[in-house]
């Protein structure tokens, strides 16, 4: 029997529903899905990849970034939520925001996220033919969703011409197998309910996901509750937006109503501890939210307000995170955290059918890392060394739908040295307009 790869020897830790542990077994590839997973393998292929002592491990999965702000990492910290959009980040976009932009600084965090282990990630930018085509060219997985505004965009002078935006990006894209789209309506604050209901209605006829922000900050409940009457969940359930298809991210400031009104509704929630401690944005109420049976996947937010895009970090900080304000060690334990990362986030963006966990007919996207390291032995329990141990420095190789992206930290499909030359350039236009904010 003929595979196309073949990874031998290595310890396989599957996050499939059982949480299947193989101490070493081999795991074979045809073409872009998994055929063979198993103690000793049948299969032949000319491309083996020795793993003795190393592990493999599903690829992990961003629920929300902004991938391309990693060109304003670190441009205006420590300031108030408004104040870093309205007087940094907003005239930035303006001014500078192109395709040329948006390619850049996707590579740049395609980079980083690969070298730490991601091999999906779930967008909401501007810009988005010009995320997908270095996306494709890099081979990393992404979700894009154009960002649908009441106002200007950077690429859409109203709303309906980013709703075009998207029926075109669906033509174009729509059959990829990597580049997967989402309808992307900002925010109840930044969206009326015409256009959000407009969003709903053109993600049906494509069937796609709706993305958007709910109850990021205090401010923002204080805005919706004085303009409807009603918490930002309330409001988006009385319009008649929330349905199964939705994925709301943040959801900091919730109460228990809205708590039970995402979960009736199937709604999924992208968690991003990192940003919204950063931001003093408030702590989300997600043990509760997994308690009711609420999916919840966990996000970077983008690299401006993290200020990186590694998920590993991620983990570690939401589960150091909830149990530090629940004052009980035994909440947001390290396997409950690491299925945030892999096989429920691949439920919180609708692809849990072929990624998220090592499955024979499940689609390759999948890590290994290095085992042999100082922080890493000795080795009693491989979801504490993932969740509280590992950083992301680990992951050597990474294979996405089947094809070698990352070997042995070396990336195959982009040139590293030139991505950074050209974001350092960029920064320097960026540095320049800041000087005029």
């Amino acid at each position: 029997m003929q595979a196309d790869l073949i990874i031998k020897n290595a310890m396989v830790l599957t996050m499939d529903e059982k949480l299947t542990f193989y101490e070493k077994a081999d795991l074979a590839i045809k073409e872009e899905k998994i055929v063979d997973l198993s103690p000793q393998t049948k299969f032949q292929a000319p491309k083996i990849i020795e793993a003795q002592g190393k592990l493999v491990m599903p690829g992990l999965i961003n629920t929300h970034t902004h991938a391309a702000m990693v060109m304003m990492r670190g441009l205006a910290d420590d300031m108030p939520l408004d104040l870093w959009w309205k007087n940094f980040i907003f005239p930035i976009e303006k001014k500078l925001l192109s395709p040329e932009f948006v390619k850049i600084g996707v590579a740049l965090a395609a980079i980083e996220m690969i070298r730490s282990g991601t091999t999906s990630f779930s967008d909401m930018y501007f810009f988005e033919d010009a995320t997908a085509e270095i996306c494709k060219q890099i081979g990393i997985r992404a979700f894009l969703g154009e960002g649908v505004l009441d106002f200007p965009s950077p690429d859409a002078e109203n709303a309906e011409k980013t709703f075009k935006i998207i029926q075109a990006l669906y033509e174009k894209w729509g059959r990829d197998p990597i580049i997967h789209l989402e309808v992307a309506p900002h925010a109840p604050y930044s969206c009326g309910p015409e256009n959000l209901l407009k969003a709903r209605k053109l993600a049906e006829k494509l069937d796609l996901p709706l993305h958007i922000h709910v109850a990021e900050t205090a401010t923002e409940v204080a805005e919706i509750k004085l303009k409807y009457g009603a918490s930002p969940v309330e409001h988006l359930e009385k319009i008649g937006f929330l349905c199964e298809r939705v994925k709301a991210v943040h959801c900091v400031h919730l109460n228990h109503r809205d708590i039970e009104i995402l979960k009736r509704r199937g709604v999924k929630v992208a968690h991003c501890p990192e940003s919204n401690m950063k931001l003093a944005s408030g702590q989300a109420p997600v043990v509760e939210l997994l308690d009711e049976g609420v999916v919840v996947g966990l996000g970077t937010d983008g690299a401006a307000s993290n200020n990186n895009l590694n998920l590993f970090e991620e983990m570690d900080a939401a589960a150091k995170f909830h149990k530090a304000i629940c004052s009980d060690p035994t909440v947001m334990d390290a396997k409950a955290v690491l299925k945030m990362a892999t096989s429920e986030a691949a439920k919180v963006v609708f692809k849990e059918k072929e990624i998220g966990s090592l499955e024979v007919g499940k689609t390759a996207d999948l890590i290994i890392l290095n085992l042999n390291l100082p922080h890493l032995v000795p080795l009693y329990n491989i979801y504490s060394h993932l969740v509280y141990s590992a950083g992301g420095a680990e992951v050597e190789t990474v294979i996405i739908n089947g094809k070698l992206i990352m070997e042995e930290k070396n990336i195959l499909t982009i040139d590293e040295a030139e991505v950074m030359d050209q974001a350092r350039f960029l920064a320097k236009k960026i540095q320049a307009e800041v000087g005029h904010v």
